[in-house]
């Protein structure tokens, strides 16, 4: 997601919470609009000094911005993304800090971008193919998939953990529920990724510094390669519309809102939202809980030890991994929020991954700890009306990737510097080298020594 690129980026690193006291670091000197500082690391101390001294705090938006409520804390993030009728995903859009004409927005608008009762109405067309009891339908599929890629990547003790597992493993599942064909997935990456991650030049070149071209304003995502991206789901559409096969394109393709079809624009958006949230967003939880085992290898063994913690260690890594950073709201009428006056049409961002390393809600937050109580974490929302969709299922992938590790790998460490995203969007990872330790057990099915 574009935004301005503003004033030179902080260069502190982050070394714990002492950082959040240098004299380098001020509510002044904040730009979370610079996608570099989200590149070089994960900004905490940043999100400490926010939560410590202005929780609700009204950040500049150069060059022409009129500038945004930035919410940090816990109690607050969650109370924004409950109070729909106060805060609002309709008007100005959720995923964009940015001001868009409101022709613009009603031509990129999906289902994410819609307030109660119409979001409600849209995500009943398709909402029963991602209850906890729909997902489980797919886990013995999902465990044979995951063996069967960990066997491959594992063959070598180093590997490229997020092209070799993290990013197969997601948009195979994907293909399975919206019934894509396994010819189209590789390039389904490829766009998704452009698609969301427009800001990195590893992913678009040039067009990562100069912002979004006027030809492509009215398409999803403002993005040029959303033609490509649509012109393929308008393909299983129609097929969809001709012969229907249970799928989850077949129920959008012949699905209704108000007693009318979908329109050719609302089909091409959510065809775009599905590709990009169902596949990106597992990838990062799943190379960053990789990530924080290979930093905490106490944790791992203590899971390896335990696995009845697993459940409790799926929703640490999506607290502490946290893969979406912000939403975007636009108040709808006067507020108080923390004790700050918020005006009516203001823009109101809300910060999960801050929320999820609340102090006020989770003791020592950067510790990694898979023991913590579960599912209290803001990753998917948090129970409000937009609760992420896709959370039984992401919930599913990571669980089996887990088991299938464990009985597979005694050790993960880093084998190289692994490589963020530009991007004060999406939380995540361009690469990450590891090496790996084999299990006992797997060595002897190998036939070969555990190092």
């Amino acid at each position: 997601m574009r935004h301005s690129e503003g004033e030179p980026p902080l260069s502190c690193g982050y070394r714990g919470s002492e950082m959040a006291s240098s004299p380098e670091l001020t509510l002044e000197r904040i730009n979370l609009l610079d996608h570099d500082l989200f590149e070089r690391r994960a900004p905490w101390e940043v999100f400490e000094l926010l939560q410590r001294e202005a929780p609700v705090f009204w950040h500049k938006e150069p060059p022409a911005g009129r500038g945004f409520w930035v919410v940090t804390r816990y109690a607050d993030v969650i109370g924004v993304l409950r109070d729909t009728a106060t805060y609002s995903s309709e008007t100005g859009g959720a995923a964009t800090i940015e001001d868009l004409p409101d022709d613009v927005l009603d031509a990129r608008r999906n289902f994410l971008e819609l307030d109660p009762p119409r979001h409600t109405k849209f995500r009943r067309i398709f909402h029963a193919d991602f209850t906890p009891k729909a997902v489980r339908r797919y886990e013995p599929w999902l465990h044979e998939l995951t063996a069967e890629i960990l066997d491959t990547a594992l063959s070598h003790r180093e590997l490229e953990f997020v092209h070799e597992v993290a990013a197969p493993i997601p948009i195979r599942v994907l293909g399975r529920i919206l019934g894509l064909r396994d010819e189209h997935l590789p390039r389904l990456i490829e766009l998704g990724d452009r698609l969301l991650v427009d800001t990195d030049p590893d992913i678009v070149g040039e067009l990562a510094y100069s912002g979004e071209r006027e030809e492509d304003r009215y398409l999803p995502f403002g993005s040029p390669w959303a033609r490509e991206l649509c012109e393929l789901g308008r393909s299983y559409y129609a097929d969809r519309r001709a012969q229907p096969s249970g799928d989850v394109l077949s129920l959008i393709a012949n699905g209704q809102l108000d007693g009318c079809p979908l329109t050719q624009q609302q089909l091409d958006n959510t065809f775009a939202l599905l590709i990009v949230a169902g596949n990106e967003t597992t990838r990062q939880a799943i190379a960053l809980g990789v990530l924080a085992f290979a930093e905490h290898q106490d944790q791992w063994e203590l899971l390896r030890r335990e696995p009845g913690l697993l459940e409790n260690a799926v929703d640490e890594v999506l607290r502490y991994t946290s893969p979406v950073w912000h939403f975007r709201r636009t108040a709808t009428r006067d507020a108080v929020l923390n004790g700050t006056s918020v005006a009516a049409g203001e823009k109101v961002v809300v910060w999960f991954a801050a929320a999820n390393r609340d102090s006020a809600a989770f003791p020592d937050p950067h510790r990694f700890d898979i023991t913590r109580p579960r599912d209290e974490h803001a990753t998917f929302g948090r129970s409000g009306p937009h609760f992420c969709l896709g959370a039984h299922l992401a919930r599913l992938e990571l669980k089996v990737l887990l088991e299938e590790l464990l009985g597979r790998v005694a050790r993960i460490e880093l084998a190289g510097e692994p490589r963020r995203l530009r991007s004060n969007f999406t939380n995540g990872l361009k690469s990450l080298p590891v090496r790996v330790e084999l299990s006992e057990r797997e060595s002897l099915v190998r036939g070969s020594s555990p190092a």
